[in-house]
């Protein structure tokens, strides 16, 4: 099924075609602070299944000291996705970006131990200190930082 998803300001649509995976809470501070919020819903899709509709020319990149890329527009700022470093044939999309409301609650919070010492998790879906392995596997959780 196709999806296609857009910026605050119109100028940039993109199109994901196929599967995507479960939505997941990431907590880290690279999310927090580029949202303004405690928190950024993500998932994983095959960045062979992104594509670029119009105003790519707008979009850019952000290198987060992890290794990992943030893809955003620069006229309204939309964060777009996530590229992680230790996934490169995958990117995690904001799902917020949809032009369909996202309405599936996440499977897992990530990165936890990073999360606004204000917020309180109060679903029942697991919590992750970091971030787990990818393509995302609840059970095999990684110790070094997150992307």
């Amino acid at each position: 099924m196709a999806r296609t998803g857009t910026c605050l300001c119109g100028e940039i649509r993109y199109r994901v075609d196929g599967e995507i995976g479960p939505a997941v809470a990431c907590h880290c501070q690279y999310c927090r602070r580029g949202h303004g919020a405690p928190f950024s819903l993500i998932a994983l899709v095959a960045r062979s299944q992104f594509v670029w509709l119009s105003g790519e020319e707008h979009v850019r990149r952000f290198h987060t000291p992890g290794g990992g890329t943030r893809e955003f527009c620069s006229l309204c700022g939309t964060r777009f996705f996530n590229g992680p470093r230790i996934a490169p044939e995958s990117i995690s999309l904001v799902l917020a970006s949809f032009d369909e409301e996202w309405t599936q609650a996440p499977v897992a919070h990530v990165n936890v131990e990073t999360k606004a010492p204000w917020h309180e998790i109060t679903d029942s879906a697991p919590q992750y200190p970091r971030l787990p392995k990818l393509p995302f596997d609840p059970d095999a959780v990684r110790s070094d930082s997150q992307d």
